[in-house]
């Protein structure tokens, strides 16, 4: 084989190499955060830097609750996990966000009697925890939260029946979960409105939502600012 034969291969090799680095084809192996008697489900995570932070609820205790686990080294090493919620009710479905070393999660938690959205917060990266607090008080059910931030200004969209079939809602904060707003109402249709997610950039909010309204689900888009 020539000398140039051989760098070209070489060359062609590094290529493919790099490709699927940066593509997501070579990955660490599975690493087992929990090790539960109960069932763990419903994971969400976070990323600041090197920073990961995992959220999930876990009916280990005999009902569901939220924990918490970070690693501060990209993944290598994991905190033992922390238990957010201590409530009657199940606690399910969290979500987090993360803003510097500010972070906040929202679940649906059932104590009430049906289930209503709850918040908690840390600044100083998961080291201590503020109390819950809760974020709707409906007569009927609110849940499946997602949330975003952006500086001090928190956002959080949810599912909800109050009016009698499920609509998406909202509530946002400006002062970083210190004080919140008023529950606004996104949707008002004849079909069920499930499952939001929901965006900040600058003073944009962008949320989108699955819709029954046409007869089948379908995904819709609505816009609004923070001020």
């Amino acid at each position: 084989m020539n000398r140039s034969r051989q760098i070209f291969i070489t060359v062609v090799m590094f290529l493919l190499l790099f490709s699927a680095m940066a593509y997501g084809d070579t990955w660490t192996t599975a690493k087992r955060l929990t090790n539960n008697a109960g069932y763990s489900e419903s994971p969400a995570i976070a990323l600041n830097g090197q920073n990961i932070y995992v959220v999930w609820s876990d009916d280990t205790p005999g009902n569901y609750e939220i924990y918490f686990k970070k690693s501060d080294d990209g993944g290598t090493t994991w905190t033992t996990k922390e238990r957010l919620s201590w409530n009657a009710g199940s606690s399910v479905f969290p979500v987090i966000a993360v803003d510097g070393s500010n972070i906040y999660v929202v679940w649906d938690d059932a104590t009430s009697g049906n289930s209503e959205i709850y918040f908690k917060k840390s600044i100083d990266e998961g080291a201590t925890w503020t109390a819950s607090k809760r974020l709707t008080n409906n007569a009927d059910r609110s849940f499946l939260p997602k949330i975003a931030v952006n500086g001090s200004n928190i956002c959080v969209v949810w599912e909800d029946a109050r009016s009698g079939n499920f609509e998406i809602y909202f509530k946002k904060s400006v002062d970083e979960g210190v004080t919140w707003t008023t529950d606004k109402r996104l949707t008002n249709n004849t079909g069920h409105s499930y499952n939001p997610a929901v965006v900040v950039d600058g003073s944009n909010i962008y949320v989108v939502w699955e819709d029954y309204t046409p007869g089948n689900p379908d995904i819709y888009f609505k816009k609004g600012v923070l001020y």
